[in-house]
């Protein structure tokens, strides 16, 4: 084949395109069956479209061809194919079908070091993290000195919370070469396990390879405070804040802002009047400040009021269904109390984009996900919990068990995760639940975990609606909604759905109910992970209805948080003057309309947000449309890529920076999911110009 010929072949499998290749390669074969090169690309084309053993008999057949002298050198010239092929499908990220190759590759040769390494690589990247382990280790037994695969294990040990065999692999590659991020990530790692004076070395040899690396300031010093040093402490932190002191200042001058506009809290201003300490001389002063600082954090968080406690009356259950459809079959009730709406089915995933060799473990799900069925159940004299953060819930029926598929609770777990199992489930630990209000009547449940959230709100409560109406069951059979109703939006969508404001009850003052008929409509999926045909439901309901709405024309748009109290960009001044070069428009999206925030985003080609709720409008967009998320360092989370899945959205993702240190960043935000966010304006540059979108 010539140069143009390859290329046609090249993407045509790069497009999935399996069979188009493979016809036209057998062509190509008839015409000259001497070109090796065709039998081996028509080999991968079988073996990518899952057929092993064709692909081998092709390659088989054509060595066959050769005489015995080239056998070897044809084989050869197989694996470097081959393995070029991999690594070319490795730094696409299709890593499935990277482990593919890599697999076919060491079945030909099970010592060729550097293919099986990198398939621990693809093996990892898709979530496979035992056999990961075992390829990388095979790949020590194979070559003991190799720095990387020591590395690999460190970071996968680190991040599964096996410390010690972090600590052990981490180790070792430190033994054969000095690098910086293996002994900071050894470091973090000895102070886990509570090992201060290894962690201080560490650090300290961190300093020594990388003496402007502020993180390392930053961790000695919280590693002696850890210690009671305080005063040595503080020296390291001040060192921190002089080798990076765009970080304090950027910061204080934010937080200054936020005091004139009265948007600013205890706990920021603390943080500030610390920070601004250590951005002058070090002297006696700034140990003062710092004990001031921590006093002054002791107060911060006791700034919101406590609520009182709830009141725990009727015993909890302590059973459980794990499929509602089990509780119907076992209790022989009639067919109609389980309606199933849409089957089990499977999203297919593509993996970010980021300008790092490797995706974040956020995202490491491989290239599909299952989901289960969705429907409708309705239960005789059913119960429904939720408690008061909205963090977790019960559908219980009359013979006092829970229903799994039904009952979700924090943290939220990937689909099929083995924690999410309902023998888990809280609940079943507990003794007592609230008192129960009886209410004679049907009742549709259609609360669910974090309400009050505008992404768990469009994505899971409003599409059981949808649920709800396609099992057949009338509107105007159903006595009350179980449901929040005290949010604009909230308010918004529920009367475009058509659910009378007459008919709802709040989940905030009926927090345990039991209906002489309980109608629940299960989740679309499970929390946040949702099939495609909710963001089908969600933009017929609203961006077909958005079609009068007049909005700003904005096809360059960037989303800011400052109008809310959490998750905002603490140099978001510098970051605007960098967006605006490139004629990105910024906008707000809490004092809009659904309507309007649907109208908005649909016209956008770019969208460049830090992850927050406004991104939930994405589902809007257009095919296409390129998406860059910020992402908060401590708080990574995939739903927003998931949506660009399903919309079919090109994603990129960046990470905020902890320019001090992780545990200095966690002193200043103890709960990583509301931290404010410091951007590396160059990270953001590039990721545009990754993305381009310049």
């Amino acid at each position: 084949m010539n140069a143009f010929q390859i290329e046609q072949v090249n993407e045509l499998l790069a497009q999935g395109n399996y069979s188009e290749a493979i016809a036209l390669l057998e062509r190509h074969i008839e015409i000259d069956p001497t070109v090796t090169s065709n039998y081996w690309y028509l080999g991968l084309a079988w073996l990518l479209q899952g057929d092993e053993a064709e692909a081998q008999a092709i390659w088989l057949a054509a060595m066959i061809e050769e005489n015995s002298e080239s056998i070897e050198a044809y084989t050869a010239e197989l694996l470097e194919f081959l393995s070029t092929a991999a690594s070319e499908y490795l730094q696409a990220h299709q890593f499935r079908l990277a482990e593919q190759i890599y697999e076919q590759i060491i079945e030909l040769d099970s010592n060729r070091v550097v293919d099986r390494y990198n398939l621990g690589n693809a093996l990892a990247q898709q979530g496979k993290f035992d056999e990961a382990i075992a390829c990388w280790q095979e790949v020590i037994s194979l070559q003991p000195d190799l720095v990387v695969a020591y590395q690999q294990l460190g970071t996968v040990f680190q991040k599964l919370e096996n410390f010690d065999a972090a600590i052990t692999n981490y180790s070792q590659a430190l033994a054969i070469r000095a690098d910086f991020e293996i002994a900071y990530n050894l470091g973090l790692c000895f102070l886990e396990q509570r090992q201060w004076q290894e962690a201080i070395a560490c650090f300290q040899q961190v300093i020594q390879l990388q003496p402007n690396y502020s993180p390392a300031y930053g961790e000695l010093g919280y590693t002696l405070l850890q210690q009671g040093k305080l005063e040595e402490a503080i020296e390291y932190f001040w060192q921190a804040v002089l080798v990076y002191p765009s970080f304090a200042l950027s910061y204080c001058n934010w937080v200054d802002n936020l005091v004139k506009s009265g948007k600013s809290n205890l706990s920021l201003n603390a943080n500030s009047f610390w920070l601004k300490s250590l951005q002058s001389e070090l002297n006696a002063e700034a140990v003062s400040s710092f004990r001031e600082f921590v006093d002054r954090k002791r107060h911060a968080d006791r700034e919101h009021s406590v609520t009182p406690p709830e009141v725990f009356v009727v015993s909890a259950p302590k059973d459980f269904y794990e499929f509602t459809s089990d509780w119907v079959t076992s209790t022989n009730l009639d067919p109609s109390n389980y309606i199933n709406i849409y089957p089990a089915n499977t999203i297919t995933l593509t993996p970010p984009k980021t300008l790092e060799d490797n995706i974040d473990f956020a995202f490491r799900f491989g290239d599909r996900i299952q989901l289960p069925s969705s429907f409708v159940t309705t239960i005789p004299d059913g119960r429904f919990w939720l408690n008061r953060e909205q963090t977790s819930s019960a559908v219980i029926t009359s013979g006092d068990r829970l229903l799994g598929d039904l009952s979700p609770e924090f943290p939220i777990l990937s689909p099929g995760h083995p924690d999410n199992h309902p023998s888990k489930h809280s609940l079943l630990q507990s003794k007592n639940l609230p008192a129960i209000d009886k209410i004679e009547g049907t009742v549709a449940v259609l609360a669910g975990l974090f309400n009050d959230v505008y992404f768990h709100w469009m994505f899971e409560i409003l599409p059981r609606i949808e649920l709800l109406d396609l099992s057949g069951i009338e509107i105007d059979s159903i006595d009350k909604f179980l449901i929040s109703d005290r949010l604009s939006f909230q308010k918004e969508t529920l009367s475009i759905l058509g659910i009378p404001s007459t008919k709802i009850i709040t989940s905030e003052a009926y927090p345990h109910i039991q209906a002489s008929r309980l109608v629940v409509p299960s989740f679309p999926g499970t929390i946040a992970w949702m099939p495609k045909w909710t963001c089908d439901f969600l933009r017929k309901q609203f961006l077909e209805g958005a079609i009068d709405v007049t909005v700003p024309n904005i096809e360059r748009l960037y989303i800011s948080r400052q109008d809310t109290s959490t998750r905002r960009i603490i140099n978001e001044d510098e970051l605007l003057d960098l967006l605006n070069k490139f004629g990105f428009q910024s906008v707000t999206l809490e004092s809009m309309s659904v309507l309007e925030q649907a109208r908005l985003l649909a016209n956008a080609k770019i969208v460049v947000s830090v992850h927050g709720s406004g991104l939930t409008n994405l589902v809007f967009c257009q095919p296409e449309t390129k998406v860059i998320e910020i992402l908060a360092p401590n708080y990574p989370y995939h739903c927003y890529w998931l949506v660009s899945n399903l919309a079919q959205l090109e994603y990129y993702y960046l990470f905020g920076e902890t320019p001090l240190g992780y545990h200095l960043h966690q002193m200043l935000y103890p709960t990583p999911r509301i931290e404010d966010i410091f951007v590396n304006l160059d990270t953001l540059k590039n990721t545009i110009e990754f993305a381009e979108a310049i």
